[in-house]
């Protein structure tokens, strides 16, 4: 058995370079949370709508959806560590801007709308660059421990981060909310900065990047896994993490509590990730990808369907628990299955389709959510969501499809204008 076998999922913190990483992201992702708790409660207060929940998270996760492609290309022609560091910038200033509109008492819906959406062209950038730069921070060998571990922190932000919102907005307010998810930010810039990732970049060779795009796109389409993984992640994107962003709606229409128990609710997704992210790391590699894939949509439907049955809050917070279960075992199997398998010169295209159909499923997911629950009721959008994941089951029984998802490897089956060109280290 090798030493990294000894060391299990945790042996990766051992690296300096991912431990500091990993810990500046973690706190910077609670403030985050801290502020998506804070917000939406108070855009719900000033608005009365649901419909502007789902305004709010469109603006701030569409721009990504045409975006995130072409940052897929530049994830693997450029420097990761660069492209974050400009885009984590864009985003403490966004964080400040919204924070000082605050404190001015100049704050309206449209403000909210806007600061979320130069945010969230800031996200188009950032999210394949991310999800790509973590596995560059340790040896290759212990690149799927890292992807795992990138994960957990971001689930112990989903945890930690709405409760302390919670308390900072009861005792503070909801200016001081924002400011520490602001300030959180120098973390990640200066845990970037002393970085060192083995990244190495793969020079143009006059090939655009349309061309590019296209070779990626032609990568992912003829492999069935891959498919199967940017589906799955826009479905439970659409129907699963989209609960989140309509949780004010939630707690005050189903639950008929005040919009701000939102904190509550998702904080009892976050412990669920959490637990979630616990028994991946002790189970490692014992589940199959199919069998993770299928535990998840049949927590997902269950989850929502819980919510749509109850009006009671405490069973709400079991239901959205479950929910923060099966989001975390989905996360780690397609993960897995796109860092583990995809070559290293096409990984940030690969992972660009991937987290596409995250950002395009989250925000459609939210708007339907809440224009369905300003036109009928939010229970009817809650049981609407349930019976789609219900169908999504049924679909992939009877197609067999899951197996796919447990390929080892996946080869580089197209001619990529990169693949044979010179390479350079990654700059400062």
């Amino acid at each position: 058995m090798s030493d990294t076998k000894r060391k299990g999922s945790l042996g990766a913190l051992r690296h300096r370079d991912f431990a500091l990483f990993w810990t500046a992201a973690a706190i910077s992702n609670g403030g985050g949370w801290m502020q998506m708790v804070a917000v939406p409660a108070l855009l719900y207060d000033m608005t009365g709508s649901s419909t502007w929940l789902g305004v709010s998270s469109m603006a701030s996760l569409l721009p990504a959806v045409f975006l995130t492609l072409h940052a897929g290309v530049l994830a693997d022609r450029m420097s990761r560590r660069s492209i974050l560091l400009i885009t984590q910038t864009v985003q403490m200033l966004c964080a400040f801007g919204l924070w000082g509109f605050y404190l001015a008492d100049a704050i309206r819906p449209s403000l909210i709308v806007i600061i979320g959406l130069i945010g969230g062209i800031a996200t188009g950038f950032q999210t394949a660059a991310w999800q790509s730069f973590v596995p560059l921070l340790v040896p290759k060998e212990e690149l799927l421990d890292a992807v795992k571990l990138n994960s957990v922190q971001f689930t112990l932000a989903r945890a930690i981060g709405p409760g302390l919102a919670g308390a900072v907005v009861t005792t503070m307010g909801t200016g001081a909310a924002i400011l520490i998810n602001a300030v959180t930010y120098l973390l990640v810039i200066g845990a970037l900065f002393i970085s060192n990732p083995r990244q190495s970049i793969v020079a143009s060779n006059g090939a655009t990047v349309s061309e590019v795009l296209r070779d990626g796109g032609r990568f992912v389409w003829r492999s069935r896994p891959l498919r199967l993984a940017v589906f799955l992640a826009f479905v439970t994107s659409l129907c699963g993490q989209a609960l989140q962003h309509v949780a004010p709606a939630i707690a005050d229409r189903i639950f008929g509590r005040p919009s701000t128990d939102n904190a509550g609710l998702l904080v009892a997704l976050g412990l669920g990730a959490l637990v979630s992210s616990i028994l991946s790391v002790a189970i490692g590699d014992k589940l199959k990808r199919s069998t993770r894939v299928m535990v998840a949509l049949v927590l997902f439907a269950g989850s929502t369907a819980l919510i749509a049955l109850t009006s009671n809050y405490n069973v709400g917070l079991v239901a959205y628990f479950i929910g923060g279960l099966a989001h975390l075992q989905s996360a780690v199997a397609l993960n897995t299955l796109i860092q583990g398998t995809v070559p290293d010169h096409l990984r940030g295209r690969t992972m660009s389709f991937y987290v596409l159909g995250i950002l395009a499923g989250i925000p459609l997911g939210a708007f339907a959510l809440g224009r369905l629950g300003d036109i009928f009721t939010m229970r009817v959008a809650v049981y609407v969501d349930a019976t789609v994941f219900l169908a999504l089951i049924a679909l992939l029984i009877g197609r067999g499809w899951l197996a796919d998802l447990d390929v080892t490897k996946i080869d580089d089956v197209i001619s990529d204008p990169l693949a044979d060109t010179p390479i350079t280290s990654d700059p400062v």
